[in-house]
């Protein structure tokens, strides 16, 4: 503002200078004017006057040209003026119009600062907060890591335990699976001799019954060859069925021969008749219709060849009854074992 105004009071005072100097010539102008015209009318020392005056048109236009010329300057002059002053207004607008531009920029400056400075304030409290969460998360995490582990550890632990009780519970399950295996191999054997015993004697009984069904065959050819007859009660006997007399709708011959039949499908699953020989065993079998065993159970004898003989009865496929008047007989009958 200061340079501006100085500025300003210099245009002036050359302006001023400019109109001073042109005022000046003119009067010089004029003064010369009117000394030319003493010249033209008296010449002095007591000559006659002549009372007129001359006017050189050359000069005046000269004159006239030279105050338009002074107008023109002096006009040129303030107009140059007028254009100092409006450029030095618009100047003055422009800065001030720079200057309160350069304060909005300042003032926006500044409070992008400020708000950059609150931005970083906030920034570094969430850092600090991050910083603090992360330390409380790292603690945190220790203090899992540390009960995993410990959790880790009573689980293998109890894992081991486990394991050790589980191959002992396996040792003595190995164990026990032995012992048992081998008194079951124990209980086969004697089950096996005990069977081959019965079955032995189971055929010695057979063998003595059959020897004794001979004989009684033999004398009953000798007896029918003198016309005797045998008793119809002593039949079923001589082949071992308990209460197997004859009775009205069912023959001997019939009885026995059916007995024969059951007999030998038993006697067929001993396995060796002559380990019982000398002994003998009664079993009470229950039969169906088509042959089918119900029930079989031991009546007296050797108790292992009863045993053996109640296996077999249980394994063998008896044979249907010929006939209803038999099947009566069979429906709840004693058979006889006497291996040889």
């Amino acid at each position: 503002m200061a340079k501006d105004t100085e500025h300003n009071d210099k245009l002036n005072r050359s302006v001023m200078a400019s109109v001073v100097l042109h005022i000046v010539v003119i009067g010089l102008l004029a003064v010369g004017a009117f000394m030319q015209k003493d010249v033209l009318l008296g010449g002095g020392g007591g000559g006659s006057a002549i009372d007129a005056i001359m006017v050189d048109p050359n000069m005046m236009a000269q004159q006239a040209e030279r105050v338009q010329q002074q107008k023109l300057d002096a006009k040129r002059a303030e107009k140059l003026r007028q254009q100092e002053a409006d450029r030095q207004t618009e100047e003055q607008k422009l800065q001030q119009a720079a200057e309160q531009k350069r304060l909005k920029e300042a003032e926006k400056d500044r409070l992008k600062a400020q708000e950059e400075a609150k931005k970083q304030q906030e920034q570094q409290k969430a850092a600090e907060q991050a910083t603090k969460k992360a330390e409380e998360a790292k603690k945190q995490a220790e203090a899992d890591a540390a009960k995993a582990s410990a959790d880790a550890e009573a689980k293998k632990q109890a894992a081991a335990k486990a394991e050790a009780e589980k191959r002992q519970a396996e040792a003595d399950a190995k164990k026990a699976l032995e012992a048992k295996q081998k008194a079951e191999d124990a209980q086969k054997k004697a089950d096996a001799e005990a069977k081959q015993k019965a079955e032995a004697a189971a055929k010695a009984k057979a063998d003595a019954e059959a020897k004794a069904k001979a004989d009684a065959e033999s004398a009953k050819q000798v007896d029918d060859l003198f016309g005797g007859l045998a008793s119809d009660k002593n039949a079923p006997s001589a082949n071992g069925a308990s209460g197997g007399g004859n009775k009205a709708g069912a023959s001997g011959p019939e009885v026995d021969a059916y007995m024969a039949q059951v007999r030998g499908a038993i006697m067929n699953k001993f396995i060796d008749p002559s380990l019982y020989k000398g002994k003998t065993c009664t079993l009470r079998i229950k039969l169906a219709p088509d042959g089918t065993l119900f029930n079989v159970q031991a009546e007296s004898g050797d108790a292992t060849l009863c045993q053996v003989a109640i296996m077999a009865a249980k394994q063998a496929k008896i044979p249907k009854p010929p006939s209803t008047a038999v099947y009566e007989k069979f429906k709840n009958a004693l058979v006889d074992f006497q291996p040889k």
